[in-house]
């Protein structure tokens, strides 16, 4: 569970020293969470539960430092140098640059506009995405979560765990008997058996060519590309994919640019990525 920086700054300290850390800590967290761009000294004060005096004194401390840097009013207290280098160094480290670039290549390369997820339960997550520079083109919606069945990326996930085949073919009484003549009581169950071998077949598809397609069931006119990545963990939690008009990505193009999907995910393998964008 994630402290407050209140519940930091309040702590018990074993020493002064200690305390001095911990409530510098929490003041660089409120500042970082601030979602105005900084916060003020009335403000931080309030959000760490520590009195004015105490917080100006650690807020000169800090700024002497270049952990923080006061607004050019002067009123705010914002990130400073020291702390925004200290976040592209931890930033550079996840390997999240390398995951925009690889993004950005594929991009370029399908003219269309490239995205990484991550699974949530039953959803995907949108975590980073590269738009396509073609006038006509997918936007890309960072922190969007579709569900699993209404994304290719979230096909290519499916397909890459092991996927249950229905417990009967369309049609089959479920007592085995398939001469005893139609039940309409069933019609709605071979409905649902018909709907899961739709899927079951969508699924294997997906395994033979190394890549997912889906497209937009809801009039869209768009068509996605999508394919696993494998970031060392037990399971699959990441897939890339490609989205644009199904004009563009007719079914003649689908082997080229589902291997350029292939590739990419391929080429994130090893990074850090699942623990970068896990946070996000």
């Amino acid at each position: 569970m994630t402290e407050s920086s209140t519940d930091l700054a309040s702590r018990t300290p074993r020493s002064s020293g200690v305390q001095s850390v911990a409530r510098a800590a929490a003041l660089l967290g409120a500042v970082v969470d601030s979602p105005s761009g900084g916060a003020t000294l009335t403000e931080l004060s309030k959000l760490t539960g520590l009195n004015v005096s105490t917080v100006h004194r650690l807020l000169g401390t800090l700024c002497a430092e270049g952990l923080l840097c006061r607004s050019r009013e002067g009123d705010r207290f914002q990130p400073g140098p020291v702390l925004l280098r200290l976040g592209r160094r931890s930033l550079a480290s996840t390997g999240l640059p390398e995951v925009t670039a690889v993004l950005k290549e594929l991009a370029d390369a399908t003219g269309e506009t490239a995205s990484i997820g991550m699974r949530r339960g039953d959803r995907v997550l949108v975590l980073v995405s590269v738009q396509s520079e073609q006038p006509l083109r997918y936007l890309g919606e960072p922190g969007v979560s579709v569900p699993l069945t209404r994304t290719a990326m979230g096909v290519a996930l499916l397909a890459f765990d092991t996927p249950s085949p229905p417990q009967r073919t369309p049609g089959q009484r479920r007592g085995g008997d398939e001469d005893a003549g139609p039940d309409p009581t069933e019609d709605a169950e071979d409905a649902e058996d018909a709907e899961k071998w739709s899927w079951h077949v969508r699924l294997l598809a997906a395994q033979f060519r190394g890549y997912a397609v889906l497209d937009g069931a809801d009039g869209s006119g768009l068509r996605g590309l999508a394919a696993p990545v494998d970031s060392g963990s037990p399971y699959i939690q990441l897939a890339v994919d490609i989205q644009g008009p199904a004009g563009r990505m007719t079914d003649d193009r689908l082997d080229a640019l589902g291997a350029r999907v292939v590739a990419a995910a391929d080429s994130l393998r090893g990074l850090p990525v699942a623990l970068a964008l896990g946070q996000l």
